[in-house]
């Protein structure tokens, strides 16, 4: 699936009870929806460290929407230089998850960049312990059965 990601993210992702599939016929490249507890890519692709990011943001606590983030986002968007820049900046969400995905893919290139996010996901990828997973687990269960 993704063998770069943090081992606590793929913890939690199976703790969670979260799955990956491939479905060729839709028509993006990859999508996370919490709720049904699952990761729809298009095909086996790089971009699944981008819906991971979704899933770490979601895991931390909706991180990429709060206010600490929010201003993180506000000051080094614009400093977002990579593929894809104007879906990417649209918002927080997903400036969120593909600096996640340059977390994870090129750590180095994003703490030289844009130091502020690099400190964010950091700081989101180390508050996924077995006790936050055990407090999410708890709260989504009773949408989650």
């Amino acid at each position: 699936m993704a063998p770069k990601e943090a081992a606590n993210v793929l913890s939690a992702f199976r703790t969670l009870g979260f799955t990956v599939e491939i479905d060729p016929s839709v028509n993006y490249t990859g999508y996370f929806n919490a709720r049904n507890q699952k990761i729809i890519m298009r095909d086996n692709d790089p971009a699944i460290y981008h819906e991971l990011g979704h899933f770490v943001a979601f895991v931390a606590g909706n991180v990429d929407t709060k206010a600490a983030f929010q201003a993180v986002y506000n000051q080094e968007k614009n400093l977002y230089t990579a593929y894809n820049k104007a879906y990417v900046t649209q918002n927080s969400a997903e400036y969120f998850a593909e600096s996640a995905k340059e977390y994870i893919l090129s750590p180095s290139t994003l703490k030289a960049q844009r130091p502020k996010t690099y400190e964010a996901i950091k700081a989101a990828y180390d508050s996924i312990t077995d006790a936050r997973v055990a407090t999410v687990k708890k709260m989504y269960s009773i949408i989650w059965k």
